[in-house]
């Protein structure tokens, strides 16, 4: 599937910074069945380009002069894999291993180590092979945590999600990544965008869990789409990986001045069918 993105963050200040440091994940990853066809990123600043640990595009910009107004556009055409629940051989530095260790919004309690329990049952992280113990567990998130926008924010852990039964595809991501740590199994917060023809204010967010004996024990990640209820699948657009959203955030930043700060986010995707390279 061919997916043209649109995607502009605008800050703006009452108060002009005078200083302003943005770090940008906003270029697809070029793994995981996807290949950028053309991709651009139009932001104001002096800029450094990097790559991270986990192997995602990182780049950095600066301004030193006295602003008001900080506009970032990222646009472009991504093709995607028609395959859902597509098997994705390991792509950075970081072992899978390093994914099963909770951080401080993964972290378990009594709620989250039952849910992963009832969901996961007794079977070893080492011997999973296929995705159904793992779509039973999205299925059961799911069911346990509505999508509620504006209930949560990006502090909110994934106990007091699971507690409050509300929140977003971030803080559903986030349920299944310290369920799946509670049992052992290495999970992997993704950063992207999702096909909807419509216009939305903000990026979407999924988990991909480790399957140690797939692709004939090679092992392999598998996507989890909790939101839809679904395996990822050709409508998903990869930017980042990530322990949890502070590893793959698509944009995050200081300034130094600029009070009364106003964030507007845009995102547009649209989709049409891929045509064969001739």
């Amino acid at each position: 599937m061919l997916l043209d993105i649109r995607h502009e963050t605008l800050y703006r200040y009452a108060v002009p910074a005078s200083y302003s440091l943005q770090y940008m994940r906003l270029w697809p990853r070029a793994d995981g069945g996807q290949r950028v066809l053309n991709w651009r990123i139009d932001a104001p600043g002096r800029r450094w380009a990097q790559t991270d640990a986990y192997g995602n595009a990182v780049f950095v910009t600066s301004l030193t002069d006295k602003h008001d107004v900080i506009r970032v556009v990222a646009q472009g055409q991504v093709e995607t894999s028609d395959e859902r629940g597509l098997l994705l051989p390991h792509d950075s530095a970081v072992p899978p291993l390093a994914f099963a260790l909770p951080t401080s919004l993964t972290e378990a309690d009594a709620a989250i180590e039952a849910l992963a329990a009832e969901a996961l049952g007794d079977t070893p992280w080492g011997a999973l092979a296929g995705p159904e113990p793992l779509q039973a567990l999205a299925d059961a998130i799911y069911q346990r945590v509505a999508y509620v926008q504006g209930v949560t924010d990006v502090f909110h852990t994934a106990a007091e999600v699971l507690q409050q039964g509300q929140g977003v595809c971030q803080d559903m991501a986030h349920v299944f990544l310290a369920c799946c740590r509670a049992r052992g199994i290495p999970a992997r917060y993704v950063s992207g965008y999702l096909l909807t023809d419509a216009t939305h204010a903000a990026s979407h967010a999924w988990a991909e869990a480790w399957l140690p004996q797939a692709r004939g024990g090679a092992g392999a990640w598998i996507g989890f789409d909790v939101t839809h209820q679904r395996m990822a699948g050709p409508e998903l657009c990869r930017l980042a990986v990530g322990r949890d959203f502070a590893d793959a955030s698509p944009m995050r930043g200081i300034h130094v001045g600029g009070g009364g700060e106003a964030l507007s986010v845009r995102v547009a995707v649209q989709g049409s069918e891929a045509v064969a390279d001739q």
